[in-house]
């Protein structure tokens, strides 16, 4: 795990603003990772397709290909970014519903998922 920075130079890595010592931040993790249904045996003609991606890797810097199978994305946030963040991972787990561009999800294949925890009602709340 990466170290959080000096609290001295700590910043929100959306919007720039300063962290000050004492204020509230979060720290974000996320992590990119590939998956494929399919293994070579299930496929109709694997001698090509192996053929084309290694000459698709060929073509590719050593980063790019380590990208394309993982990625770490590590930031700090100040509540407000916190908040637009939320928003936006959630109204794409929430809106797709097996598009083109997403497919739709096989059967028993997992679903992305946003955990939250539930907020015990105060008194207040009532």
């Amino acid at each position: 795990m990466i170290d959080i920075p000096d609290i001295s130079t700590r910043t929100c890595d959306s919007c720039g603003i300063p962290i000050l010592e004492g204020d509230l931040f979060y720290h974000c993790r996320t992590e990119i990772v590939a998956g494929k249904d399919q293994s070579l045996s299930e496929l109709k003609y694997p001698d090509q397709i192996i053929a084309q991606a290694l000459a698709d890797i060929a073509t590719k810097e050593e980063q790019e290909l380590l990208d394309d199978i993982y990625q770490e994305i590590i930031l700090q946030l100040c509540p407000q970014c916190r908040s637009t963040l939320i928003q936006r991972i959630q109204s794409m787990v929430k809106s797709c519903k097996g598009c083109a561009q997403c497919l739709p999800q096989q059967k028993g294949e997992k679903k992305g998922k946003i955990l939250q925890f539930s907020r015990k009602k105060s008194p207040k709340d009532s």
